[in-house]
């Protein structure tokens, strides 16, 4: 659909309640305008599409930067599989670096390496004790997001 002619959808009323939020109006944003009327070519009543373009304008204020940027390091650091591999390690007790090597058949200076991205994502912590360095899981969450896949299968079948 690339022409401007929005197709309309058949009156219908959207349950939408705005309890314990202000009705604030977000007109003075003229992108938000653009959008309202954009929604009211579609919804086909302009009540509907100012409640919506409200509710959206909300949720949307609601996004915070700094807390997207520590979730996109946490997700970085679970996209490899070394590191997951690490971590489902480390679910078993505190490793030291050493030991990790000899599990992944994998270098110290790549071990040291995905140990970094993880501890700087805050899913491990680090111990050191004399020249050793211990690693383990920085708390129960973590298992959460490394056994995702079955959490998310778990409640498919439920």
């Amino acid at each position: 659909m690339l022409d401007k002619e929005l197709p309309v959808i058949p009156r219908k009323r959207l349950p939408l309640t705005l309890q314990g939020e202000a009705k604030e109006s977000c007109q003075d944003n003229s992108a938000c305008c653009e959008a309202e009327n954009t929604l009211a070519k579609l919804y086909g009543d302009q009540k509907i599409a100012r409640e919506r373009c409200l509710h959206v304008c909300t949720q949307a204020k609601k996004i915070d930067e700094e807390e997207l940027t520590t979730e996109i390091k946490v997700f970085k650091a679970l996209a490899d599989i070394t590191r997951l591999k690490i971590l489902k390690l480390l679910m078993g007790g505190e490793l030291c670096v050493g030991e990790i090597m000899l599990a992944l058949k994998k270098p110290q200076s790549s071990i040291s390496h995905n140990l970094s991205i993880l501890e700087d994502a805050g899913l491990i912590k680090e111990r050191k004790q004399g020249k050793w360095c211990h690693y383990r899981i920085s708390n129960e969450n973590v298992m959460d997001l490394v056994n995702l896949d079955w959490l998310l299968k778990k409640k498919m079948v439920l």
